[in-house]
């Protein structure tokens, strides 16, 4: 079966057109996942349309000064190591 797996986070704006094309590509026969924020908004509206979702490990852009700017490389390095993860097992 052929496999699409979507990604996107932060904001409904960035989940909304993939909502938007899952129904056809269901249709279509593709086996879809989703691959977001451990918690996330966009959580919520995949599962709630019964996607397979997986959470990862994410940062923030900030543009203000604030000590968790510090942090966030980590995060986004962790988020990237555990997607690859994700996607050599798919």
């Amino acid at each position: 079966m052929k496999r699409i797996v979507f990604t996107g986070g932060g904001t409904a704006g960035h989940v909304t057109p993939n909502i938007a094309l899952i129904p056809s590509l269901k249709d279509a026969g593709y086996d879809i996942c989703y691959i977001g924020s451990y918690d996330g908004i966009e959580k919520k509206l995949i599962t709630d349309l019964g996607i397979t979702y997986y959470g990862i490990d994410t940062g923030k852009l900030r543009r203000y000064k604030s000590l968790k700017n510090l942090s966030d490389p980590f995060h986004v390095i962790h988020g990237y190591s555990e997607s690859a993860s994700l996607m050599k097992k798919s």
